[in-house]
């Protein structure tokens, strides 16, 4: 397997400007704001010329993809009127925001200096530090990534997991009972998983062979020089915290989600992070159900009016 370094990067194809402007005055409203930041994220790429992949350079990208995927999510949310979704995306996008704060800090810590209005003079040499720092993050954050997913490339090849993955008896027994199988087909629709034993066994064998090359590929990268200390860093906090390591242990074994914002003025903001936590885990009533003094209602955003009938508390009759 290549070394990380001997990879090519490919990045997408950019619209032109007269593209971009194009598409964006056809649009309206919040739309064509998303559209106005969807364009400014995606030019970003414009001036990322570097042909060759390394590790800050995947930890970027890999904070850029997600970044546009989620907007895009967000952007489809929106026209679809499905503030669940929303709320989902907020979320995953609030920690990754989080994420980001911690790879710039030490760049963001001499911008406040100089915002301070103390006459203090930040030297280049800093300046060069602080950039040193923030590339030596970006490989802690690929080192980071890389590692959670060679835990969960792991447990897909548990034997238990790749056993009941594979195991062709639950869709037999279905299909041999009539009852079960029409059961099955309303909730679900058609039965489509495979029966036959050989076939299994060699999708099986494929799948084992695919998730063992990854860890080898990722084992490798994480004892190449310029994440091996992040790696070893990664395991001692996974040690200490019996497995958990979030990205800021990294940097500060106490680190909490309140401890980042409040370091950035922005604790009042932990509610919007509460809010979306509880939409995404199901432990809230008041984001799916509206009670006032007379009426409980569900909050569902309905596609077609004459359906809301169905739901209109004045229009029940009890059984």
């Amino acid at each position: 397997m290549p070394p990380l370094n001997d990879l090519e990067l490919h990045l997408p194809q950019l619209p032109t400007e007269e593209e971009w402007m194009k598409t964006i005055s056809e649009l309206g409203g919040r739309v064509k704001e998303a559209a106005i930041v969807r364009a400014k994220g995606y030019n970003l790429l414009a001036d990322f010329q570097e042909p060759k992949a390394s590790f800050e350079r995947i930890g970027w990208l890999n904070s850029w993809a997600k970044t546009m995927t989620a907007l895009e999510s967000a952007i489809s949310a929106f026209q679809y009127g499905s503030d669940w979704v929303l709320q989902t995306i907020s979320r995953a996008t609030f920690e990754w925001w989080l994420h980001i704060l911690v790879i710039i800090e030490p760049i963001y810590d001499l911008i406040e200096i100089e915002r301070s209005g103390h006459k203090v003079v930040v030297s280049d040499r800093a300046h060069q530090y602080a950039q040193r720092k923030t590339v030596e993050r970006l490989r802690a954050y690929a080192a980071w990534c890389l590692w959670k997913d060679k835990i969960y490339f792991r447990e897909h090849l548990h034997p238990k997991t790749l056993e009941a993955a594979w195991d062709p008896n639950p869709a037999k027994e279905i299909l041999s009972d009539k009852e079960e199988l029409e059961k099955y087909e309303m909730l679900f629709g058609r039965l489509e998983s495979e029966t036959d034993t050989n076939k299994l066994k060699q999708g099986r064998v494929e799948q084992e062979r695919i998730l063992k090359d990854k860890i080898r590929r990722i084992d490798q990268w994480l004892k190449d020089s310029q994440i091996e200390e992040w790696h070893d860093r990664i395991l001692e906090v996974a040690r200490k915290n019996k497995g958990a390591v979030s990205f800021f242990n990294l940097f500060d074994p106490s680190a909490t989600i309140i401890k980042r914002l409040h370091k950035h003025g922005l604790r009042f903001t932990y509610t919007q992070y509460s809010a979306s936590s509880m939409g995404l885990h199901g432990s809230t009533m008041e984001q799916f159900i509206h009670i006032n003094d007379s009426v409980v209602t569900p909050k569902l955003q309905m596609n077609n009016k004459a359906d809301e009938t169905l739901f209109n508390a004045k229009d029940c009759k009890r059984s």
